[in-house]
């Protein structure tokens, strides 16, 4: 939990210092681009407490020369010198979903039965939005349980229209029908 928090201020410290140079999005590249390229071989050498801050801070330089503004570079400078590094995983996990909170976007989740058209989520999430009266950022999952139909889900929404649901439902009212099932 006390990881979780830190690295939500921090997360919010870096849009915050990256939207003041209007460059939230290019900062959102680069944190996506270092967790599949650079966090597998940096990560382990900047949590090491074994190699000197200079080694570290030397290792960020050279990562990061050719960006034009260093917002990145100077972000992952103050948690070495805080001695914050080990929070750089969480940070950079949580500040997409900054990145979406300040653009007025929720992220969710939308599980359906088997796979489906882009043009199919493309009009689902559009009649969504519009329901919703907020900008939608879908992750969709594929769960065979659900028959047909959808489910979404977001931080606060639940929005179930999957046939499992209709068909349960369904059976409920059966049941309570008097003298039907006997």
């Amino acid at each position: 939990m006390r990881t979780q928090v830190i690295a939500v201020r921090y997360a919010q410290a870096l849009l915050a210092f990256a939207s003041g140079f209007q460059a939230q999005d290019r900062v959102l590249e680069q944190v996506k681009w270092y967790e599949q390229v650079a966090s597998v071989s940096v990560s382990p050498l900047l949590a090491n407490p074994k190699i000197p801050r200079e080694v570290k801070e030397g290792l960020i330089a050279r990562l990061f020369k050719d960006d034009p503004n260093k917002i990145l570079f100077y972000f992952i400078q103050m948690l070495i010198r805080k001695g914050r590094i080990a929070y750089l995983k969480a940070i950079f996990s949580i500040y997409p979903k900054q990145v979406e909170l300040a653009n007025g976007i929720t992220g969710g989740t939308l599980s359906v039965a088997y796979p489906i058209a882009d043009s199919v989520v493309e009009s689902l999430k559009t009649k969504l939005e519009h329901v919703m009266r907020q900008k939608l950022a879908l992750k969709i999952i594929q769960d065979a349980s659900l028959l047909g139909g959808f489910i979404l889900t977001t931080g606060s929404e639940l929005v179930d229209a999957s046939l499992r649901r209709v068909l349960a439902d369904l059976g409920d009212k059966l049941r309570s029908v008097p003298n039907f099932l006997k």
